[in-house]
């Protein structure tokens, strides 16, 4: 069941509950908060996907999800880091979009913890044999033939780990939007080096 939010008329609280929100999100796969929209810049065109919200650190303000290091995604990344969050909750009615910056985890300690702590299920998204996008003559997994009906063992897993990453993304603005029949209302936070401003904008 979801908490019940009760948006206040102020910045500061208002804030407080996105994070909220999100962090629900993390712990409840219920919540819509699970997942966002996640996206891109690949040339001159946006590239946009839903991925499952990992985890969130409210005070540094970072968002994760993870990844095939073999995906558009990390390649879109490293060219430019540049990247936003889409979440909506349809029970609030509230909005959140997040513009930030991405770094790439792969081979780190974190994302050696992050793997060690995922479920044999979860592994077997990184277990491809060809890399995610690749072209193919037929509909495909792309798992091999012993990984098609169950999950991999402990020791199966592993190969797949040397495909698995972090994407943690440093927020620097937030725009929040609440939909409400008698007038909607919209926010904007952002974090410049050391300077944070919060506003209040016209939906």
């Amino acid at each position: 069941m979801v908490e019940e939010i009760t948006v206040t008329p102020t910045l500061e609280a208002i804030l407080s509950e996105a994070w909220v929100l999100l962090e629900q999100g993390v712990k409840d796969r219920r919540s819509p908060m699970h997942t966002g929209v996640f996206t891109t810049i690949r040339g001159t065109f946006p590239e946009a996907r839903t991925v499952v919200l990992r985890s969130v650190d409210a005070k540094a303000r970072k968002l994760y999800c993870h990844t095939d290091i073999r995906s558009a995604k990390v390649e879109d990344l490293r060219h430019n880091p540049n990247c936003a969050w889409l979440f909506y909750h349809p029970e609030h009615k509230i909005q959140l979009r997040f513009l930030g910056t991405a770094t790439i985890h792969h081979s780190t300690p974190l994302a050696e913890a992050r793997w060690k702590a995922t479920k044999l299920m979860s592994r077997r998204c990184y277990a491809t044999t060809l890399p995610p996008g690749t072209k193919v003559e037929e509909p495909s997994s792309g798992l091999p033939d012993y990984l098609i009906e169950r999950n991999p063992t402990e020791q199966e897993s592993e190969i797949a780990a040397e495909n698995f990453a972090v994407i943690e993304t440093q927020v620097h603005a937030l725009d929040w939007l609440l939909l409400d029949a008698k007038g909607h209302r919209r926010a904007k936070f952002e974090w410049q080096d050391e300077m944070f401003s919060a506003s209040w904008t016209i939906p």
